[in-house]
């Protein structure tokens, strides 16, 4: 705590002549100067030292049960918001059922009003590679005055091209989704979206899980093993750069436990989304960030036709007990848009990162890794920063050489992400000599901007046999 007090001081000084100079000008503003001032001191001196690790299960309570699930919420100090953990049991219906009873004003809220505004924010950066020209035209003629309309429209273009890949998933998505209304409707009606059967309540959350495909994730991931490690055993680093908006606020753990559709699994992700684009299971871990490049590679082909690289995603997590089966996974798949893929399991202890484009999925491993990242090669290490590829940021290979023969989860995370400043809507570590998953949240305002970021916060950790052997109540 030396650290962070050294820097405080300076920080409240500077927040008290603030307040001071407020007061003569607008007296009524000055308590609100002060208090914002104080608010981003603090997070600015949180984020000079290592990252708080707290275990989830001394902080957690319960709150709700349904028939197939239920939910609690995760406050260990520090937090700025809670943390929920929702455990849903059966097939993909009721699973779906118990999302929607668990998370009914949540997943309204997310949908009627914090999406909007985020769409509103991002319309005029949206990268519209891929789109019809129609569509194209409308995006850049009506923008933010129209997000709200917009957005959807180009959602259910996306899912419009997609819908019969996904539908042929044994993940069946579809039936998930349309479960998850009828749950909200079980416990909100009446509400516009649950007219007419909910149709309208299917339609939205079908359109918002095309988000990731339509919105691109700048990220970070490193998988460390063998040598590379201090027990010897595979470390597993995702951090998502996402911006800003609602995600890091509604962030959340949903860990399915399937009665006849694969294995137990768990996603880091959102109100009412079934993708994935973070996730561990009793077998591997996943993480994930977008294929962009810098010259003189050529930037992969893609399409939004095919399935969503986050229900490709979810079924690796659903389906695989070894990162060779996910492979398979992938190569199978019709792939839309290139991305980077990182998959380690219990099994082998190893890890694996793939360049997942529409012609072919490329394997990398430590030894060859470096010729996609033009990054230093250490042995039993695969890393990708968040920065196009290849890389030339010196961050990531000098924290991957000061640590390596000594790499814990508690140093990669307390020094990793926040170094590297990778991460602000939420970072995942797995640990898979331990069996623990550590997973910290971004926090953002009222308007969508950042308080503090995920690499800032405090990280929990969760045991993993816990979370499958968690039963039914």
């Amino acid at each position: 705590m030396t650290d962070i007090r050294k820097k405080r001081v300076p920080y409240i000084l500077i927040c008290v002549v603030l307040s001071a100079t407020v007061r003569r000008m607008t007296p009524r503003l000055s308590a609100l100067s002060i208090l914002a001032c104080l608010v981003a001191a603090l997070a600015s001196a949180t984020a000079a030292g290592p990252n708080p690790i707290y275990d989830a299960g001394k902080y957690t309570t319960s709150k709700q049960h349904v028939a197939n699930g239920h939910l609690s919420e995760v406050n260990v100090p520090g937090s700025m918001h809670p943390f929920y953990v929702m455990h849903l049991y059966g097939n993909s219906t009721e699973r779906g059922f118990a999302h929607g009873q668990l998370l009914s004003q949540t997943i309204l809220n997310f949908i009627e009003t914090q999406l909007p505004a985020y769409y509103v924010e991002e319309i005029d950066g949206l990268d519209v590679a891929g789109l019809p020209k129609w569509l194209q035209n409308m995006i850049k003629s009506l923008g933010k005055k129209y997000a709200s309309k917009i957005a959807p429209i180009a959602l259910s273009y996306v899912l419009g091209q997609q819908k019969k890949y996904l539908a042929a998933s044994k993940a069946n998505v579809f039936d998930e989704m349309s479960a998850i209304a009828a749950g909200v409707c079980s416990v909100a009606n009446p509400s516009k979206y649950c007219e007419n059967g909910g149709a309208e309540l299917v339609k939205t959350i079908e359109q918002v899980n095309m988000l990731p495909e339509l919105i691109r994730m700048q990220c970070s991931m490193m998988g460390a093993w063998g040598k590379s490690t201090k027990a010897s055993k595979l470390l597993q680093l995702r951090t998502l750069d996402f911006g800003g908006g609602p995600f890091g606020n509604r962030t959340m753990l949903v860990v399915n436990h399937p009665s006849n559709e694969g294995i137990k699994f768990a996603t880091v992700g959102f109100p009412g989304f079934v993708g994935a684009v973070t996730g561990f299971s009793e077998k591997i871990g996943l993480c994930e960030k977008v294929d962009d490049v810098t010259a003189p590679k050529p930037k992969p082909k893609g399409s939004y036709k095919g399935q969503a690289d986050s229900f490709v995603i979810r079924d690796v997590l659903q389906f695989s007990s070894t990162k060779e089966e996910a492979i398979g996974i992938m190569q199978r798949a019709h792939r839309t848009w290139p991305i980077w893929l990182g998959i380690g399991d219990f099994e082998s202890q190893a890890f694996n990162a793939m360049e997942y484009t529409q012609d072919v999925v490329h394997v990398y491993d430590d030894a060859n890794i470096s010729d996609a990242t033009n990054q230093t090669m250490f042995e039993n290490v695969a890393y990708l920063d968040k920065h196009p590829q290849p890389s030339p940021h010196p961050d990531m290979p000098a924290l991957v050489k000061q640590y390596y023969g000594t790499m814990t989860a508690d140093n990669i995370l307390q020094n990793f992400p926040r170094i590297m400043e990778s991460g602000d809507v939420h970072i995942a570590l797995y640990d898979f000599g331990e069996n623990q998953a550590y997973v910290a949240v971004g926090t953002t305002n009222s308007t969508g901007s950042f308080v503090r970021k995920a690499y800032e916060a405090p990280f929990m950790k969760f045991d993993m046999k816990a979370l499958w052997d968690a039963v039914k109540a």
